[in-house]
């Protein structure tokens, strides 16, 4: 028997194709010739199935259903970057079309959706000052 091939926990929406047409998933791991998902109303085993999501498609035959949740056999061996990749553009795409309400002068933020935007600056920051620290020790030792 072979060993199970390792797998990656991920949350990336997506989209799938059956025989009842296209709804809207969740892959929770992926492994180099397969993935699980979560569906609303998985396919039967033995079914082919088209997920997308961005512009990456990736075929395959669903081997197995327990409730909600499906592992998919895929037929070309997944490349993990470029469904990185694609789900990155479907995130970078929701932020660009996504409805902004209108603020007002009066409008202040409640602490908890300032903390959102504070995260960022605060993972930038400490990635300047590692890159500091790094860059004088190579140089001080030179």
């Amino acid at each position: 028997m072979l060993p199970r091939e390792s797998r990656r926990e991920v949350v990336i929406p997506a989209q799938m194709r059956s025989k009842g047409g296209w709804s809207d998933v969740t892959i929770r791991n992926i492994s180099p010739h397969g993935m699980m998902l979560l569906a609303p109303f998985p396919p039967k085993p033995g079914t082919y199935v088209e997920v997308r999501k961005s512009s990456l498609a990736l075929v395959g035959r669903v081997v197995w259903v327990k409730g909600k949740t499906l592992g998919i056999q895929l037929i070309e061996r997944l490349n993990f970057n470029a469904l990185l990749r694609a789900a990155n553009e479907g995130w970078a795409a929701s932020q660009v079309h996504a409805p902004r309400p209108e603020a007002t002068a009066t409008d202040t933020p409640a602490p908890e959706s300032r903390r959102g935007t504070i995260l960022p600056w605060l993972l930038a920051g400490t990635t300047v000052l590692l890159a500091s620290g790094c860059a004088a020790v190579a140089l001080f030792q030179v």
